[in-house]
């Protein structure tokens, strides 16, 4: 392969999932702040937190959960499937903490991939926490590709918020910020906080969608499709695609594979039958 393909490859406009992407999903959360009272040195301090250790810079120590008045929950969930216009949104005021819940496990329970920024400890570790307070079992096993977890290991970008690296590369993203009060405000029933509220949500997904393109060839890790038939011919891991080319061998400690360039998001594939190079190994 030339380096003017390869160029023009890596360059063109973001490789879309091919092969039936109809199994992954975009996801995001938005939750509102728990309630402590602390008694600290004569004085009442009372306010919101989103961890334990939120006030240790004022108080000096962790809040104790016998000191939790509410404690912090999820109240919205949008999501998309790849390739569908339309996002699918479910929240605490709409659908009660329960049917909120239950309807994003559905999503889950039918997902092969779940894409999203902080998806991985953020927002997945929190619903699990939701589904099993709800007496829920875990939904079927799925694979992650969070966004922030890729842009930390390959970027050296100063700021790694979605709403920074987005606007960075030029994607449509989200032009409000999280707010506290309109949270509650849509938790306790005010419809234009309501559609606020949801607008930011789904627009988080639109972007985490959008940024996930962006970084398709630079995602090694990204599961193939479940879809695909072992037939022997090589396809590209992060896009799903056939159309690769021959380009050298990537050399292991002691085997050498064939090495492929994807065509359509410039991926880097290896092949699966190697050859040795190499009759000894070194030691540590």
């Amino acid at each position: 392969m030339s380096l003017q393909a390869t160029l023009d490859a890596i360059v063109a406009p973001p490789a879309r999932l091919q092969a039936d992407p109809k199994s992954v999903v975009t996801l995001d959360i938005e939750r509102l702040p728990g309630v402590a009272r602390v008694k600290h040195r004569g004085l009442t301090i009372e306010g919101d937190f989103w961890d334990l250790s939120g006030w240790k810079h004022t108080i000096g120590y962790r809040i104790a959960p016998a000191d939790v008045l509410e404690w912090p929950r999820t109240v919205c969930v949008a999501w998309r499937f790849y390739g569908d216009k339309r996002a699918g949104f479910a929240s605490e005021w709409a659908d009660g903490p329960a049917g909120m819940l239950q309807a994003v496990w559905d999503v889950y329970d039918q997902a092969d991939v779940v894409y999203g920024h902080n998806v991985d400890r953020f927002d997945t570790r929190h619903l699990n926490t939701g589904w099993r307070d709800l007496g829920l079992p875990a939904p079927a096993p799925f694979k992650i590709v969070d966004t922030l977890t890729e842009a930390r290991r390959t970027f050296g970008d100063e700021s790694m918020q979605l709403a920074a690296l987005t606007t960075r590369l030029g994607i449509a993203t989200k032009t409000d910020k999280y707010s506290v009060d309109v949270a509650r405000a849509a938790c306790a029933g005010n419809a234009a906080a309501q559609r606020k509220l949801r607008a930011y949500n789904v627009g988080d997904v639109v972007a985490s969608e959008a940024f996930v393109d962006r970084l398709r060839g630079w995602i090694p890790t990204h599961p193939h499709n479940l879809q695909g038939i072992n037939t022997g011919v090589p396809t590209c891991n992060q896009c799903w695609g056939d159309n690769l080319s021959p380009n050298g061998e990537r050399l292991a400690a002691v085997m050498a594979y064939p090495l492929f360039r994807c065509d359509d998001c410039g991926a880097n594939v290896q092949g699966r039958l190697g050859r040795r190079v190499a009759s000894s190994s070194g030691v540590r």
